[in-house]
């Protein structure tokens, strides 16, 4: 072999790699023409790396299914429908939210209501007053099918009107 400052090995893969791309300094370059103009392993390397190289270099370039503008389309349009399904999912939970606030609100809100009254009200009813469910004859005389018994007078309640038939 010959008398370089490197080993045979990866450290001269990487030198002749380097002197390959032009990245090497003066004094390095000189080693490396050395090395090829005296070792047979060296130049064997060396055939192959440049091989390598101009097959790198030789490889098609694929071309893109999508041109550019295409594929910028797509992905805002994914990013948009993906942001339109956020805002969607966050207006129904707050609506379904408020519902539910509303509702626990009026139930142990401090003023009941109608519901909550009207209830209350049912359940305290006098044991004096019954029930009666006339079937058969009316609660209340009705007039006859006359053009004035149909004619209800604005001024007057309903019950005085019945009272003075």
């Amino acid at each position: 072999m010959t008398n370089h400052s490197y080993p045979p090995d990866k450290c001269t893969f990487e030198l002749l790699s380097a002197y390959l791309d032009g990245e090497v300094t003066a004094q390095q370059r000189e080693e490396v023409q050395d090395l090829l103009a005296n070792d047979p392993e060296i130049q064997s390397l060396y055939r192959r790396l440049l091989y390598l190289r101009d097959e790198f270099q030789n490889l098609p370039t694929p071309q893109p299914e999508y041109s550019p503008q295409e594929l910028s389309s797509t992905v805002f349009a994914k990013v948009d429908q993906e942001n339109r399904r956020c805002k969607t999912y966050v207006w129904g939970g707050g609506a379904i939210a408020a519902v539910i606030l509303a509702t626990l609100g009026g139930i142990l809100n401090g003023n009941r209501t109608l519901l909550l009254q009207m209830a209350n009200r049912d359940s305290q009813l006098n044991s004096d007053e019954n029930l009666v469910i006339a079937l058969n004859e009316p609660v209340i005389a009705l007039p006859a099918n006359t053009e004035e018994s149909l004619m209800i007078p604005l001024d007057q309640s309903l019950m005085d009107i019945i009272e003075n038939k």
